[in-house]
């Protein structure tokens, strides 16, 4: 049963709280505002870390995509504190973001999903200077810049031998895993079928290091354990 007009409760806005906050170029001199949002990106990308590299989990990774997923979390963790402080600073935007991301997350295809948390995350800085958010904008693609560079300062890939027989799958794996360590890569797990007589090794690369170069490693090993070799992705 609603309330007779003259009945309502009058709301009264306190005049001393800004109706801006964050608005515009001038709130790169609002240092309130920049540490707090710097402490919020900050607290989240170590909690969502904390969880995302959990050891546990860790040790259970076998293949590409799982040892991969921690970056996807905390990349997601990240648009999740930005989406809240443009909702805090603009409520109105709540429906606008939901909206976005339901049209991204079922009619576009952008590949992996740390790829759709990239662009995602592109999208909601570019809300952010629609938003006149510039601290906002400007902060988080620094932030996220810098993240990426550290989550993707090497790369996990996994290569593939086959023809190999019962007796020399194990001098295989362990002549790849030998050379692949001199190239200062880090073997991350392996993987042998006898009956097919392959053997798949996953392994991190360090920045720098091409295909070309561990290739050309590999061909220095004895043919009897060189088999034929290949990159699964």
């Amino acid at each position: 049963m609603r309330a007779p007009p003259d009945t309502l409760p009058e709301v009264h806005l306190d005049a001393s709280l800004p109706t801006d906050l964050g608005l515009g170029w001038a709130a790169f001199y609002d240092v309130g505002f920049i540490t707090s949002m710097l402490m919020i990106l900050a607290v989240t990308i170590s909690l969502a870390a904390l969880l995302a590299y959990h050891p546990t989990t860790r040790a259970k990774a076998t293949t590409i995509e799982e040892i991969e997923q921690p970056k996807t979390f905390i990349m997601y963790a990240l648009v999740g504190a930005i989406i809240a402080i443009i909702v805090k600073v603009q409520p109105s935007m709540a429906l606008v973001v939901f909206g976005i991301g339901g049209l991204m997350r079922f009619r576009t295809n952008v590949g992996e999903a740390k790829d759709t948390g990239r662009v995602i995350l592109v999208t909601v800085i570019g809300l952010s200077c629609g938003l006149e958010l510039y601290v906002v904008a400007v902060l988080t693609a620094a932030l996220s810049w810098v993240l990426i560079f550290v989550l993707e300062r090497d790369t996990v890939e996994r290569v593939v031998v086959q023809g190999l027989d019962k007796d020399t799958l194990q001098p295989a794996a362990d002549a790849y895993g030998a050379a692949l360590r001199q190239l200062g890569c880090t073997v991350v797990g392996q993987e042998k079928r006898v009956k097919k007589g392959s053997l798949a090794i996953i392994y991190r690369a360090p920045r720098g290091l091409d295909r070309g170069q561990i290739e050309a490693r590999l061909a220095e090993l004895p043919s009897d354990t060189r088999g034929t070799y290949g990159w699964d992705g």
